[in-house]
């Protein structure tokens, strides 16, 4: 059984096809400069505390074994080896060994599990990794509502991810009241975070103007990603991801928006060229 896991979520994380869609759009928005110096600037020890504290404090714990209740109890005593560490990474850009390994938990998706299908996997991510992501996720999250457009209604500072259905239906009403013709896509993305591709990411982020510190700093978040699938509370052995982003990283929404970002493009080129 734990050997048909592993196997699945190894495959599922593995290398990709070198052949990719290559984006040849140039992006409406981009990042200022002064932006883009704010998202790059030395992380300050209060920043760092702001993080921890924004972690929730008795989520299950990582690889470490520390919850944040831990951090936020004894923040006095461990608070310069943890501000030490999350600034080496900034100094740096890389992580030391086994900061980046998580554990893939899988949660039912449904009463009767028959297929590892039926699970959504979710990354218990390690201490030190969670501050370093939600500290990045705290700095972009300040820019966001600047790069992508209105329609994205998730995850953004004054937007309701209710919009886009109460919209729908109201189009819906109106289309049926005045007997118009009317076509819509309803889009689900299979297992959307786990596909998403690095390379891929990164070609975003150029769009967007994003400076190449963050680009590194993101690189490396990728680069150095392993997991263990917990199967009955143990995990099995480690392996390498190559694609993906996690489920239970504070920084994954942020960054799947900016994906999505070129989706919404894409078909907006369409509509303005009259194809559709």
């Amino acid at each position: 059984m734990w050997l048909n896991l592993i196997n699945h979520f190894r495959n599922r994380f593995d290398q990709p096809n070198s052949v990719r869609p290559i984006l040849d759009m140039e992006f409406p928005n981009r990042l200022s400069l002064s932006q883009k110096e704010d998202l790059e600037a030395a992380v300050s020890n209060v920043e760092i505390k702001k993080a921890v504290w924004d972690c929730g404090s008795d989520k299950s714990s990582g690889p470490d074994g520390f919850t944040f209740r831990f951090f936020k109890r004894f923040w006095d005593l461990i608070k310069s080896d943890v501000v030490a560490a999350v600034k080496s990474f900034f100094e740096t850009g890389g992580f030391h060994k086994g900061c980046n390994s998580s554990f893939i938990t899988l949660i039912p998706k449904i009463p009767d599990v028959k297929l590892v299908k039926d699970f959504r996997p979710i990354c218990l991510i390690g201490s030190l990794y969670k501050i370093i992501s939600k500290i990045l996720a705290n700095r972009l999250v300040l820019v966001l509502d600047d790069l992508v457009n209105e329609v994205q209604s998730a995850f953004v500072t004054d937007r309701q991810i209710l919009d886009g259905p109460f919209i729908l239906n109201e189009v819906y009403q109106w289309c049926k009241a005045k007997r118009k013709q009317s076509f819509v896509i309803k889009i689900d993305f299979e297992k959307a975070y786990d596909s998403v591709r690095w390379d891929y990411v990164g070609d975003v982020l150029s769009k967007f103007g994003f400076g190449e510190k963050w680009c590194g700093w993101i690189h490396e978040f990728f680069r150095s990603s392993r997991g263990s699938v917990l199967v009955n509370g143990s995990p099995t052995i480690e392996f390498q991801f190559y694609k993906g982003l996690k489920q239970g990283d504070p920084l994954a929404p942020f960054l799947f928006i900016l994906v999505m970002e070129s989706l919404y493009l894409s078909f907006k080129r369409v509509v303005d060229a009259g194809m559709f």
